[in-house]
């Protein structure tokens, strides 16, 4: 319940400088993959999806937008489990 409270109040109460829970310097040490699907909502502004996308060594970004039509949403999840194949962790 400690690691809980402590990590609603930083996402909450002490708002990193960047998105909500953490700082533009910890994101470019981000050394996991990740897969930004951009937006463009109060919450998830395009902007800032981009800009993650940017610092993060291993970003990959899908298409925008992809929630307009089925077809993009298609996209989206084939390319989301692409994505998901090559980053399969190996094995110790």
């Amino acid at each position: 319940m400690e690691m809980v409270h402590d990590f609603l109040t930083s996402m909450y109460t002490n708002r990193a400088d960047f998105v909500f829970a953490v700082s533009r310097d910890f994101v470019r040490t981000i050394k996991t993959p990740l897969l930004i699907a951009p937006d463009d909502v109060p919450a998830h502004p395009y902007k800032l999806a981009m800009e993650a996308a940017r610092l993060a060594p291993k970003a990959e970004v899908t298409i925008y937008p992809w929630k307009d039509s089925p077809e993009h949403v298609d996209e989206i999840v084939e390319h989301a489990r692409r994505f998901l194949k090559a980053h399969v962790p190996a094995r110790a």
